[in-house]
């Protein structure tokens, strides 16, 4: 119920950020704002696609699962980061804070919505079994 809220408002306001530059750039060109932006989306689609990828592969341990995703997008972010000249040579390990700066709070924050669906669901199972029984 949060989770596909705040989805689809970040989805619009994603929406509203590329076509703003979009039509920016058809009607003054290319700036390092406009570059920047649709930089940061070809990105997102790199992680999106790697995430989805990893969640095809698994495996039994939630915390490895974690730390395998972690490091794969932080890999992904350094490669691109690097061709698109987004840090120097001497700082690349700055990659893996500009990732755990993003992941940490977004990993409670997706923690604590999944924790208020369970607590719906069972609430709702709980109501329907109440249900059953009096009838």
């Amino acid at each position: 119920m949060i989770k596909e809220f705040l989805k689809s408002t970040l989805l619009f306001a994603a929406i509203i950020i590329l076509t703003v530059f979009a039509v920016s750039y058809l009607s003054i060109g290319t700036t390092p704002e406009i570059v920047l932006v649709f930089e940061l989306f070809f990105l997102s689609f790199l992680i999106t696609f790697i995430q989805q990828l990893l969640k095809q592969m698994e495996c039994s341990n939630f915390l490895l699962n974690i730390v395998i995703e972690y490091f794969s997008v932080s890999v992904v972010v350094l490669l691109y980061g690097y061709f698109v000249q987004w840090f120097f040579k001497s700082n690349w390990w700055i990659v893996f804070v500009y990732v755990a700066i993003v992941y940490v709070p977004a990993y409670f924050l997706d923690a604590a919505i999944v924790k208020k669906d369970i607590n719906y669901i069972n609430i709702q199972l709980e109501q329907r079994r109440k249900n059953e029984e009096n009838i």
